[in-house]
């Protein structure tokens, strides 16, 4: 429910995302997949935002201030990739108790931010995941933000953007050898949705 206040925030200074093929989230459970180009993300994020679901992200930003208070809020699944074991074990346990529960999971597999205008390479934490619930994965992508957002100087105008959905993709009988694969799918999937909205902000 936080995350649709940020979302209604967002639009009070002025980032209004417009979500596309909308019709196509699931009721399910599912493991949503998002590329992450900024903070900016979160107003957009909101939108397609599923009823029960907590988020993934690097255990260092909870000490940044107001985003550590955001990831509180909103229940995030904090992970120290410096400690591989560890980070391994948390989601693990992140996705025992999503099976459990029947609760989504949010996911930027890129696993940093990228200002740059191609999507980084994904990590596989987000699939294992996946597969070891046997959620569908729900890929999402959100539009380049080069029209209105200076990441250098950090700053954006008001702007209206895409956030599009694109059909889930089903794990159902899928084990551990088919990470690869399903990473792959996701990706290309993803990259070639992101690289049709860049070339429509250049006509």
């Amino acid at each position: 429910m936080f995350v649709k206040y940020l979302a209604f925030a967002g639009r009070m200074i002025g980032l209004n995302p417009v979500v596309e093929d909308g019709h196509l989230l699931p009721e399910e459970p599912c493991i949503y997949v998002l590329n992450h180009q900024s903070c900016i993300d979160v107003t957009g994020v909101g939108d397609v935002w599923p009823k029960r679901c907590s988020v993934v992200s690097k255990a260092s930003l909870k000490f940044m201030g107001f985003l550590g208070i955001i990831m509180w809020l909103s229940k995030t699944i904090s992970i120290d990739r410096s400690h591989h074991t560890d980070a391994i074990s948390a989601m693990e346990n992140a996705a025992i108790a999503a099976k459990q529960n029947k609760v989504s999971i949010l996911i930027f597999p890129e696993g940093t931010r990228s200002d740059a205008v191609n999507l980084l390479p994904f990590k596989k934490g987000a699939f294992h995941m996946a597969i070891e619930c046997q959620f569908p994965i729900q890929p999402i992508v959100i539009e380049p933000y080069a029209k209105f957002l200076d990441h250098k100087k950090k700053l954006f105008k008001n702007a209206t953007y895409k956030v599009k959905v694109l059909p889930k993709i089903d794990t159902k009988g899928m084990n551990k050898s088919h990470v690869d694969q399903l990473l792959s799918e996701t990706r290309e999937r993803m990259v070639a949705a992101f690289e049709m909205m860049k070339d429509q902000l250049q006509t």
